[in-house]
């Protein structure tokens, strides 16, 4: 029997994010103030302080949560939440890892990146999962706003991939056009 991924527990799931993130922005306002993020890492562009990212992310996350819902509870899938979780887990990491070397200098973030392209040729990785994970894993470095939007393009540069990847190994197979 599929294992079911309920409305409570993707509302606990997001309530708790929303939990951490407000923690954490208050944690900020009352020791030295908010951050503020640049794009590029350049203050001559925009900055997106980290409340916005605070109000934005909770519903990121349900919404990640409510795709991720529809893909396990649909009808003829191979999706665990076994899987499922296991995915995030690899997404959280990465950002994690990333958000390590690039608070302390550490400039191996462009192999990191290159393996994680690599990677997108043979796993799903545009998947709403990888996406939560890499947002929450890098969004005490960067922000939310910031990974929500450069995860986003990723998942779509990732889809492309893997969907041309698909579509080769398909034509290579003799007599299944």
């Amino acid at each position: 029997m599929a294992q079911k991924f309920s409305k409570k527990q993707r509302t606990l799931l997001t309530f708790l994010v929303a939990l951490l993130v407000w923690g954490h922005v208050t944690w900020d306002y009352f020791h030295g103030g908010i951050p503020t993020h640049y794009l590029f890492h350049n203050k001559d562009m925009p900055g997106i302080p980290n409340w916005v990212g605070a109000l934005i992310l909770p519903f990121f996350t349900w919404f990640l949560l409510y795709r991720i819902h529809k893909r396990l509870n649909g009808y003829n899938t191979k999706e665990t939440l076994t899987k499922v979780g296991w995915r995030f887990l690899a997404g959280l990491l990465f950002a994690v890892t990333i958000s390590i070397c690039f608070l302390n200098g550490i400039q191996i973030v462009d192999y990191i990146m290159g393996t994680i392209l690599l990677l997108a040729f043979v796993f799903p990785l545009y998947k709403s999962e990888y996406l939560l994970g890499w947002v929450l894993g890098s969004s005490y470095t960067f922000g939310a706003v910031l990974p929500m939007g450069f995860g986003s393009i990723l998942c779509l540069l990732f889809f492309l991939v893997y969907a041309l990847v698909q579509w080769v190994k398909k034509m290579a197979r003799p007599g299944t056009n």
